[in-house]
């Protein structure tokens, strides 16, 4: 049901008629989040003409401003504290040598290993080379893996001293690259591991009191796509303009959060033209700096790039370029994908997605419906597209900055177009919602998308609610 149909029925169901101008007026004020005003305002009239509105339009703009009205909302009464915690673009430039990707591969073992060792069953882990019969503990990436005909799972770990195989019977699916430690027996006669138990990096429980004194807030989106045909319009300018007032629930914003595909790009597909309104790039990012730059001055605007923005596809991506960033005023930052930062003593991960089509393909019960799941498992990985050789191109940088070093408060992705919100282990999970339509693609694969959804983070109250424009 539209927003248009939505409006009729919640009149009618209180008995109200509107003119046609009338029923636009409404939308242009803020569609249902104008509605109650609304209702309140010229409910009596059982009828609500072109003629009554005007009337009382007038009358309205014949009013005093009251001193209430010219007061600013609470987030301009405080300052922006964003910290840089991670930023992958300090080491951005790659040759892409095999000895850069080894690098890349020793550098991801050698993190996850470390934070694996942590738990009591690892810290005296054996390395591969050193195996002898009996029970072992190893930490390793794995190469390779198969699952046999009864349904165990035949795979080979390895370190940087050598490679075993291993048989494991038990429920955990495991994914080509990751880091796991295994728990099981070694038997030399068949270079072979009796795995009993997978271990994967993980995250300890958050316990800390994270509510701050202020009453501020963070509105957190993603997936703009403007430049596109399917793009919503309407409903993105009624997000800015309850943004821009500073009212009904807008107050404490201060900080606006965007993860990635500001645009729609050129090129990203085949024939993508035929899709696109604007086919110029460059004009793309014009029309959103023209949204972005007219949004009240104390609001920090936050972005990074997604796999549709002009920046290379291998992860992580670099901040858009500086000719895009010119185009915007002082109040937005300019990120890599993925990055972490801090606000406000809040530690934000924030991940554009890519690799959670690899996780939906490859891990059984894992779907665009309950993509939450995806984000605990990467969670659980530490690593934020452990798989490679899938559909995430990696970019060999002697660091690999897909590694979850530093353990979120706030987990966000977006890519995929649902909206899902969880809490795991204390941690906030969002994927955020799109601001496009269901695409030609997307209907072939029979995939709704979820859009014109922002959550807000309260950091006063440590809450996450939503509102749908």
């Amino acid at each position: 049901m539209t927003q248009r149909e939505r409006i009729i029925n919640a009149l009618l169901d209180r008995g109200i008629v509107v003119d046609p101008d009338v029923l636009e007026h409404i939308i242009k004020r803020g569609g249902l989040d104008y509605l109650s005003e609304f209702i309140e305002k010229y409910g009596s009239h059982g009828f609500v003409s072109t003629e009554i509105l005007d009337s009382e339009v007038k009358k309205e703009e014949k009013k005093p401003v009251e001193k209430s009205d010219m007061t600013k909302p609470e987030a301009y009464e405080h300052d922006w504290d964003l910290q840089i915690l991670i930023d992958p673009n300090s080491l951005s430039s790659i040759k892409g040598t095999v000895d850069d990707f080894a690098s890349l591969f020793q550098n991801r073992f050698k993190r996850l290993s470390t934070l694996l060792r942590r738990r009591p069953q690892f810290h005296s882990a054996t390395d591969i080379k050193d195996l002898r019969d009996g029970p072992v503990a190893v930490i390793g990436m794995i190469l390779d893996r198969r699952t046999t005909s009864t349904g165990k799972i035949i795979f080979t770990l390895e370190d940087p001293t050598g490679t075993v195989r291993c048989l494991y019977g038990g429920e955990s699916f495991i994914l080509n690259d990751e880091v796991i430690g295994v728990v099981g027996s070694y038997n030399s006669s068949r270079d072979i591991i009796y795995v009993d138990e997978i271990t994967r990096p993980g995250i300890s429980p958050v316990n800390r009191n994270r509510k701050i004194s202020e009453p501020i807030s963070v509105a957190i989106i993603s997936d703009v796509h403007i430049g596109s045909k399917t793009f919503l319009k309407e409903r993105w300018e009624n997000f800015l303009k309850w943004l821009k007032s500073g009212k009904n629930g807008a107050e404490g914003i201060k900080y606006l959060i965007i993860g990635g595909d500001l645009v729609d790009g050129i090129g990203v597909y085949p024939n993508q033209e035929r899709d696109l309104k604007v086919t110029d790039i460059f004009k793309q990012y014009e029309i959103l700096a023209s949204y972005i730059n007219e949004l009240p001055d104390y609001i920090k605007v936050i972005i990074i790039p997604g796999n549709h923005d002009i920046v290379r596809v291998a992860e992580p991506q670099p901040p858009l370029p500086k000719e895009i960033e010119k185009m915007f005023n002082g109040n937005a930052t300019f990120l890599s994908n993925p990055t972490a930062i801090s606000i406000h003593g809040y530690r934000f991960l924030i991940y554009h997605g890519a690799s959670l089509n690899n996780l939906v393909e490859l891990v059984p019960g894992i779907s665009y419906e309950n993509v939450g799941e995806a984000m605990k498992l990467l969670i659980d990985m530490r690593h934020l597209s452990p798989v490679y050789g899938e559909k995430v191109p990696l970019a060999p940088l002697p660091r690999d900055f897909l590694v979850i070093d530093t353990q979120p408060d706030v987990f966000i992705t977006g890519h995929v177009h649902t909206f899902t919100y969880a809490k795991y282990k204390g941690i906030h999970l969002l994927n955020a919602s799109t601001w496009q339509s269901q695409t030609l693609y997307q209907k072939m694969m029979n995939f709704k998308p979820d859009p014109g959804k922002v959550a807000i983070l309260n950091l006063h109250t440590d809450r996450m609610t939503y509102r749908e424009f």
